[in-house]
């Protein structure tokens, strides 16, 4: 069987029979899966590979897939998909808060959840958007929307650095080498305030919009090139 698109799809679950049972149940459907088994090893598999949905088991060890969703959710391209043995209101609640498009109490039935993965690449595959462009010379980045954001002095070196590395993952070190910042804790914390607030920023400037900035788990940043960039 085809799908409707060739959606390629992480799911994240640490039981090893579970995940290869929903791999081979949806490769059935024609979508290209590959599996892991936590955060780290997804953050790993979506360097080498881009996908366009991610299927998270609540709780995994390490990082709980209500953080995992979180800080995946920077990436307004990717859909999420929880998949939990957790039934009670409050945790979909939490689940759906967390970024999730869809939210499945195992066991699952893998016709449905096929369906809800075909329901929900095909809104996200939209049109591509005006590209974001920056500017060091004016210290200026424009949204999609024509929205021009005035930038800070550190917010104007870290997108030189970012768009200088469009699609690549960007070191913490490297951002640190960048700002003049030594490679310590304290560093991390001051990088994490900067791109807090420069998301803040862009949000507050353009609404319609959110900076598709996502961060690698002990890796880094990367800005996307995909989502009109």
């Amino acid at each position: 069987m085809e799908s409707e698109m060739n959606l390629s799809i992480v799911i994240v679950e640490d039981e090893p029979d579970l995940r290869e049972y929903l791999r081979e149940g949806l490769s059935y459907f024609g979508f290209e899966v590959r599996g892991v088994g936590d955060g780290a090893e997804l953050d790993a598999a979506l360097m080498k590979k881009p996908a366009q949905i991610v299927i998270l088991d609540l709780g995994l060890p390490r990082e709980g897939g209500l953080e995992i969703s979180a800080r995946l959710r920077d990436d307004p391209t990717l859909g999420i998909i929880m998949l939990t043995a957790r039934s009670m209101t409050e945790e979909r609640i939490l689940g759906l808060e967390s970024g999730a498009d869809h939210y499945f109490v195992k066991p699952v039935d893998i016709g449905e959840l096929a369906a809800a993965i075909k329901n929900l690449g095909r809104r996200l595959a939209r049109p591509a958007a005006t590209p974001w462009s920056f500017s060091a010379e004016s210290s200026s980045l424009q949204t999609p929307n024509s929205v021009s954001i005035s930038l800070t002095a550190q917010e104007c070196i870290l997108l030189k650095l970012l768009f200088a590395h469009l699609g690549k993952n960007v070191s913490r070190q490297l951002i640190f080498q960048a700002l003049g910042q030594p490679d310590d804790i304290s560093s991390n914390a001051r990088v994490e305030v900067l791109i807090s607030r420069l998301r803040a920023k862009v949000s507050k400037a353009d609404p319609a919009v959110s900076l598709p900035l996502r961060a690698r788990h002990n890796l880094g940043y990367i800005l996307l090139a995909g989502d009109g960039l």
